[in-house]
């Protein structure tokens, strides 16, 4: 059947359907005569689990773990139910709230310091850091489905090796892998998310050894839609910086007169450089190592 028509059966939209079959949740197959896309009973059912999981507020990725058997669909719904009811606490302490505001006549009438205290109670603390925690969850799984490194075989010199190391990987770890641009900046995709990868070297014992980074070509589509950008933005950076971070707080602010001398503020920019640099190190050769093949 159509697009048309599968959207008709299904419920979801046309571009909802593509963005699904973009992000590797449906595979319809092609007809051979015109190349358009034909979808089948089982993709329509699909199509109506996805929207079904999606009308509870399941995250994308959890629903893609679901379609692919790496969770299952009880152990996500008991999940998704904890963050619901949280959700329902937080919104039943708004409700109140505006209910009291209907009573009143006016802003005049408003003791906003009461009303503030009563807004930092630790129940609605409490319920404003779980939303940053389960926002950093997503934001930290769409930071490792958009990037994974891998240690090949062999040095990787040529577009054939280079191929040859991509499909060795994709037999390892159960993964179905198309090369679409060969060379040393190879495309191609997995499970139909397109890919770009390019090898770089790293020193073990003295002998070099390459690292293959893979990244998806298109990574605004892994973004968490329920997140703000500014948010994003935020747990990104503790994400990828969580460690320096600690080990400045740890070792430098204990000793805050060593930042009275141009020695302590050379070892300070010292310190931080270093930090960087191997933060950057173990991003580009080692971020979420054979993460693609881990179930």
């Amino acid at each position: 059947m159509t697009i048309k028509e599968a959207q008709q059966l299904s419920g979801v939209s046309a571009d909802n359907i593509r963005f699904y079959e973009k992000q590797g949740l449906l595979r319809p197959t092609r007809n051979p005569d015109n190349d358009y896309r034909s979808y089948s009973e089982e993709d329509i059912r699909v199509l109506k689990l996805i929207r079904l999981l999606r009308m509870l507020d399941m995250p994308l990725e959890q629903v893609r773990e679901i379609l692919q058997g790496s969770l299952p669909l009880p152990q996500a719904a008991a999940r998704q139910q904890a963050l619901l009811e949280e959700r329902s606490q937080q919104l039943s302490h708004a409700i109140r709230l505006c209910g009291e505001f209907a009573a009143l006549p006016g802003v005049e009438g408003l003791d906003i310091d009461a009303l503030l205290t009563r807004m930092d109670a630790p129940e609605t603390r409490e319920g404003f850091f779980q939303g940053w925690l389960r926002d950093y969850r997503q934001v930290t799984l769409a930071e490792h489905e958009k990037r994974f490194t891998f240690l090949p075989d062999g040095a990787v010199t040529t577009p054939q090796e280079f191929s040859e190391a991509l499909f060795q990987y994709a037999r390892e770890n159960g993964l179905d892998l198309t090369i679409t641009k060969e060379g040393m900046y190879p495309q191609f995709t997995i499970d139909g998310v397109e890919y770009t990868a390019q090898r770089n070297y790293t020193a073990v014992r003295g002998f070099p050894v390459a690292s293959i980074a893979c990244e998806v070509l298109h990574p605004e589509d892994f973004e968490p839609q329920d997140v703000s950008p500014l948010r994003r933005r935020i747990q990104r950076l503790l994400h990828f910086l969580w460690l320096p971070s600690l080990l400045f707080l740890l070792f430098l602010l204990p000793r805050q007169e060593l930042l009275r001398t141009w020695e302590g503020w050379l070892l300070l920019v010292s310190f931080l450089t270093l930090t960087a640099v191997l933060s950057f190190r173990g991003w580009l050769l080692f971020y979420n190592e054979n993460g693609k093949g881990k179930k």
